[in-house]
């Protein structure tokens, strides 16, 4: 019998995790038994290459993952697989079945069967009944039409993950992605209503040591980056810290992505991640919103006052990178207090932060009870709100807009100094900035362009702000004769008023330009040969002391 894993992932550096971890649990003599191989894609490959692909394979039994990204692509897919193959059989898994499926059955015809949960104890028991032509309609999990009826064999889970093969040991496991993906532990102790995992799991966790031997065979492969898929890493403070401290022997060789509720940071976890060298952790922190009634109805565990103050904590360790999340259209949240949370992640100094939409997704409390929380949402990928109790379409328009500013302009260090002045001195500006933008393209523009349009609007509004956006601009590397370059003043010999502080005055060689605001004053020199910048330096007005300077190349 031949078996083919058609593996479809949104770009080339993401990779399925599910087809190592489930390969990895075959014996081998079960795997001996049959044919095995797979064909990998992107959302973006032409199908036709990948059907091509298939069909010199001549498979028997195609399996796919399916989740939010890549589903309507891979469905498309296989209808047209099944034209040319009519014997295949198509079985499914991923998160896409973790809610009542009978309705994906009932309109793609061409699936086998499909299985909800964690495959890992019953994938060689599926295996096996294929090879021997068995009955598959009770294994654990499995959900298939039969006879016109509909069999539903409920959620698989497995029990604990330190039993289970890692994936590592699949011949399917690709070394050689920018990144590759660890769970440390599986399940979760919150009972978020918008999330898979949100029914309050009993937590196993995986074997330390083992965890440390993997490691060092992610560096003997070349893996530079890891991800922990922990959906709250530092849920367990005991396990976070044994993890961390294994961490830290790889410092310098990889990098670590995690998960973080900033809302349960435990001392003895904060003695664990100051010591860490610099640039090292990457992490995530889920704020999903700063409303503790919004915080009470979707489930969350932990107070919005707790989230913001570690929050604060993280953002000011200097040896960590800090990536805040925003969900819009949560049942509760209105736009006001979306665009005033934004306002406060600002102010809290962290490297990014992300808003986005909520997803409705299958499984999770908000779907099966979707008219009790009046959530009207996309029936397709990207299930998507359309409209809560507390946010009409327009207002998630807007929230869509505050999402990519986020990305352009906050996101964006050459800009993030001067967004959050604006935010802090100017009371309505995100609003008013949102609005401005309510009609303008905001994809595939380049910073240069970000400036401009920051640039067209403070000179609008009148800002005493847009001197701060001058030396942003000048500091991007960008024209002292274009857009706000232009408020620049070059220095001449006879220039009254300030004296140059760099220690090279060599005018025949450089040239000069000043910001003077109303607290600080801004200095830029240039090489004349080249146009450009050789230094900065910024310089308190009260005080008359540099508060910055940086030489360039």
């Amino acid at each position: 019998m031949r078996f083919l894993w058609l593996d479809i992932n949104s770009s080339f550096s993401h990779s399925s995790l599910a087809i190592p971890s489930l390969d990895a649990q075959l014996d081998y003599k079960l795997r001996d038994a049959a044919e095995w191989s797979i064909v990998s894609g992107t959302t973006s490959t032409d199908t036709s290459v990948l059907i091509s692909q298939i069909l010199i394979k001549r498979p028997d039994v195609l399996f796919s993952t399916l989740w939010l990204f890549n589903s309507l692509y891979v469905t498309s897919l296989l209808k047209r697989i099944k034209a040319l193959l009519p014997d295949l059989k198509i079985i499914l898994g991923g998160p896409e079945f973790l809610g009542d499926n009978i309705n994906f059955l009932n309109h793609n015809k061409e699936i086998y069967a499909v299985v909800r949960g964690e495959g890992e104890r019953v994938y060689p028991l599926l295996v096996s009944s294929l090879i021997n032509s068995l009955d598959i309609s009770k294994i654990e999990g499995v959900c298939l039409l039969y006879n016109d009826s509909y069999i539903d064999n409920g959620r698989v889970r497995s029990s604990d993950i330190s039993i289970l093969q890692i994936p590592e040991k699949s011949v399917f496991f690709d070394f050689n992605k920018p990144f590759v993906q660890i769970e440390t532990s599986r399940g979760c102790f919150n009972g978020c209503k918008f999330c898979v995992s949100g029914c309050k799991e009993r937590v196993s966790f995986i074997n330390y040591e083992s965890f440390k031997l993997r490691l060092q065979n992610l560096i003997n492969n070349g893996v530079k980056e890891v991800r922990i898929l922990d959906r709250s890493f530092n849920a367990n403070s005991k396990h976070a810290c044994e993890i961390i401290k294994i961490m830290s022997q790889f410092a310098g060789k990889l990098r670590f992505h995690l998960e973080i509720h900033p809302a349960f940071i435990s001392d003895s976890f904060k003695r664990a991640i100051e010591i860490l060298p610099q640039d090292m952790i990457h992490a995530e922190v889920g704020i999903q919103s700063l409303s503790e009634n919004v915080l009470k109805i979707a489930g969350r565990e932990g107070t919005a006052l707790n989230s913001l103050e570690g929050l604060k904590y993280l953002a000011g360790l200097r040896n960590i990178e800090v990536h805040a999340d925003l969900i819009a259209g949560l049942p509760g949240y209105t736009l006001i207090r979306l665009f005033e949370d934004f306002s406060q992640l600002a102010k809290s100094g962290v490297s990014e932060i992300q808003v986005e939409l909520l997803k409705v997704l299958p499984g999770t409390e908000f779907r099966n009870f979707s008219n009790y929380y009046k959530l009207k949402f996309s029936p397709i990928p990207q299930y998507e709100v359309l409209e809560s109790d507390s946010m009409s379409f327009s207002d998630l328009l807007q929230a869509n807009i505050l999402s990519r500013v986020s990305d352009l302009w906050y996101n964006d260090s050459k800009w993030r100094s001067v967004f959050v002045r604006l935010i802090n001195s100017e009371s309505n500006f995100l609003n008013e900035f949102v609005s401005y933008l309510s009609l303008t393209k905001l994809h595939g523009i380049s910073p240069e362009k970000c400036g401009m349009i920051l640039y067209e609007f403070l000179l609008i509004k009148e800002s005493e702000n847009i001197l701060y956006l001058t030396n942003a601009w000048l500091l991007s590397g960008f024209s002292t004769y274009k857009g706000p370059g232009r408020l620049a003043k070059k220095w001449e010999i006879y220039f009254k008023g300030n004296s140059i502080p760099f220690d090279y005055k060599d005018y025949k060689d450089h040239f000069y330009y000043v910001i003077d605001t109303k607290d600080t004053i801004f200095w830029h020199s240039y090489y004349k040969t080249t146009k450009t910048q050789s230094g900065y330096i910024s310089l308190n007005k009260t005080t008359n002391i540099i508060t910055d300077i940086k030489l360039f190349k």
